[in-house]
């Protein structure tokens, strides 16, 4: 049976069942986090935190199980020109502890031991230092495979496409450009990553945080950084703001109370 896999930013209607780690391939912890499932799988699609040529993000995966199966591992091939090589596994959901491993274009989380897993649940794995490919494309996708521990297909579906770009005059500011011609090197594109307050959510409880680029400066992704695993986001995208920002909202589970800071990628052309 064949499931439906969505990249997204966007993760919610959760409940928590607990707690997991995920490992490197060496060993190494690289972050405790909740077991995650949902009774009603999120149908949102959206891109990278990062959707522009050459640049550095997180990708979040979705995928909603098809079968009630015991999953002992979760295969995601990302397209060609992607560059996993220093991929980070940084967070996963609906699965015990496990260790990751990167070959190729695929980077597979083994479960020890394998979880019994019911159909109809949503599956995150959450990835960090992902590079995008330095040609733009519309139409790309990921695939991901979960398997039993004899290495047989329990489930396998194909992203919704998403696209990587080019950044063109639209994303250049009214004025910021005087002259009609240019010389070669006389400006060069600068990324600033800039944060919002520190918000500190009471226990149980949810806050919405945004960080906002300067005048002149446009978003070209964003993200957010918090104290504790317990702090679950639930929505991280661009802002409503009229000025260039990115906005995150999340839920403290913890008895004790969190912080968390929306983060925002701001580019200009300098000088």
């Amino acid at each position: 049976m064949v499931g439906v896999l969505i990249i997204s930013l966007l993760f919610i209607n959760v409940s928590l069942f607990g707690s997991v780690k995920a490992e490197s391939g060496d060993g190494n912890d690289v972050v405790a986090h909740d077991f995650i499932a949902s009774a009603s799988p999120t149908a949102n699609q959206l891109y990278p935190t990062n959707d522009i040529v050459n640049s550095r993000a997180w990708y979040q995966v979705i995928f909603t199980t098809g079968t009630t199966a015991p999953i002992k591992q979760v295969e995601v091939d990302f397209p060609p020109g992607t560059d996993i090589a220093n991929a980070k596994l940084v967070d996963t959901a609906g699965l015990s502890p496990g260790i990751y491993t990167i070959s190729g274009q695929t980077i597979t989380y083994t479960v020890a031991p394998e979880v019994l897993v019911p159909a109809n649940t949503e599956l995150r794995l959450q990835y960090d230092n992902i590079l995008n490919p330095s040609i733009p494309d519309a139409n790309l996708t990921v695939r991901i495979t979960t398997k039993d521990s004899a290495g047989s297909v329990i489930d396998s579906g194909t992203s919704l496409a998403y696209k990587i770009r080019q950044i063109g005059t639209e994303d250049i500011s009214n004025k910021s450009i005087t002259r009609e011609k240019i010389k070669p090197g006389a400006v060069v594109p600068v990324v600033t990553q800039r944060s919002s307050d520190v918000i500190s959510i009471p226990p149980g409880q949810s806050q919405f945080a945004v960080a906002v680029c300067n005048v002149g400066e446009v978003v070209t992704g964003g993200g957010y950084m918090t104290n504790s695993p317990k702090v679950i986001v639930t929505f991280s995208s661009l802002g409503e703001d009229q000025r260039p920002s990115w906005a995150i909202h999340a839920v403290n589970t913890d008895t004790l109370a969190h912080n968390i800071t929306a983060t925002v990628m701001c580019l200009h052309l300098s000088p």
